[in-house]
């Protein structure tokens, strides 16, 4: 009995080390607590209704606006939409406030929208963004 647990403890060690390396199947996008809602149109023109919406894992823009930084919380946001093509790594976008006003900010090119569809997860690169459209 004990030889053969001798023999058996390698595969063992082997078995444990191999299925620890996998990761377990979830979402791969941030969960907010607070599930916004809107259509995300990309540069081919299709649209996407997703829920959950993060912006880097936040719930709110974070931009440049001349030489500042700025923070817009999604529930001040109508729509968000593309003005312009990449310059230096950023993009120029008009985020249209609930309230009317309009603000214009520039986002790293690279900053990630994520959030969940009716089919999966989804990730969008904002130099791939055309237009958010908030419920």
């Amino acid at each position: 009995m004990r030889r053969s647990f001798v023999r058996a403890l390698p595969l063992i060690f082997m078995w444990v080390l191999l299925t620890g390396m996998g990761k377990a199947p979830g979402p791969e996008v941030p969960m907010p607590d607070v599930d916004f809602r809107a259509t995300v149109r990309d540069d081919q023109d299709i649209s996407t209704k997703i829920n959950h919406l993060s912006w880097e894992g936040n719930t709110y823009f974070i931009g440049n606006r001349g030489k500042g930084v700025v923070t817009v919380p999604f529930e001040k946001v109508k729509k968000v939409v593309s003005v312009g093509s990449a310059t230096e790594g950023k993009l120029d976008f008009q985020i249209t406030l609930k309230a009317g006003e309009v603000v214009a900010v520039s986002f790293d090119e690279d900053s990630k929208l994520t959030g969940m569809t009716g089919f999966g997860t989804y990730r969008i690169l904002a130099k791939n963004i055309k237009e958010i459209a908030f419920e």
